[in-house]
């Protein structure tokens, strides 16, 4: 593994299995977008909150067309999604693609406390969206998205979203698995996006694949991670749903807490 740092917002690394890390450890967040380069085309996974310019930085990394593959819509995976010409998503996130992220959401989500570096110096909060993006193609999962010498598979994970995606390299045991799982607090509860009882069958389809994997790739905080953590969240989903009492309530968010990981799920989901 490989680390440089090709400006003051972005953090690249890269790894031994071809996976390109590109993270944004300026804001809490501390969200990852994913470049493999293939043989004859690159592919992004998530274009990032926006507010440093991730084509730029693709474009010093590789030559290649570029394809892009938002995991989900929400507003920290897609900001730059509007730079590229060929974006896909899954149809279930596709109309909060098209529309963007306004501004009035924007200043919460870039609020000094949030951020543990300044903001590129183009960057106002009073001023900033993310602006909409027509894709190219939806996806449904089962699809196959070819770079010449490696291949990977959209497999549906939702829960966290309605269209959450997972993309998986079987021939190198690789999964990028974007907000599904990753170490630390993983959202079931945002209203009219997660579903508790949809992220149950997610993170049982994930923890089957686990065997066949040997690195997951997760969109926040620690990476990479081993395949087993997807069992470990798995098995923590579980316990919460055998009758595990939250460790807190507050604001009508139960929070289980776990080593690793906690999981947020809303009060009386269990009806």
């Amino acid at each position: 593994m490989s680390a440089t740092q090709p400006d003051d917002w972005f953090e690249i690394r890269t790894f031994d299995d071809g996976v390109i890390g590109i993270g944004e450890p300026g804001h809490d967040e501390d969200v990852k977008s994913y470049l493999v380069i293939g043989r004859d085309q690159a592919l992004l996974i998530d274009s990032g909150m926006g507010v440093g310019n991730i084509k730029r930085v693709v474009a010093v990394l590789t030559d290649k067309p570029v394809l892009l593959v938002n995991s989900h819509s929400h507003w920290d995976h897609i900001g730059d999604s509007w730079r590229f010409d060929r974006v896909w998503v899954h149809e279930a996130e596709a109309e909060d693609l098209r529309a963007g992220v306004g501004n009035e959401r924007m200043q919460r989500a870039l609020a000094p406390e949030r951020l543990t570096r300044p903001l590129p110096a183009n960057i106002d909060p009073q001023t900033f969206a993310i602006p909409g993006v027509e894709p190219e193609r939806t996806l449904r999962g089962g699809e196959r998205i070819d770079l010449g010498d490696r291949t990977f598979v959209v497999v549906p994970t939702p829960g966290h979203s309605p269209g959450g995606i997972t993309l998986v390299d079987e021939a190198n045991g690789v999964a990028l698995v974007a907000d599904a799982v990753y170490a630390g607090a993983l959202y079931a509860h945002i209203p009219g996006h997660s579903d508790p009882v949809v992220y149950r069958e997610t993170l049982r389809r994930l923890a089957e694949l686990a065997p066949s994997l040997k690195t997951i790739y997760p969109s926040h905080n620690d990476y990479p991670l081993p395949a087993s953590f997807l069992k470990t969240v798995h098995d923590g989903y579980e316990a919460i749903w055998s009758g595990r009492a939250p460790d807190t309530v507050e604001d009508g968010v139960e929070r289980f807490v776990f080593d690793g990981f906690s999981v947020l799920i809303p009060v009386g989901w269990r009806g």
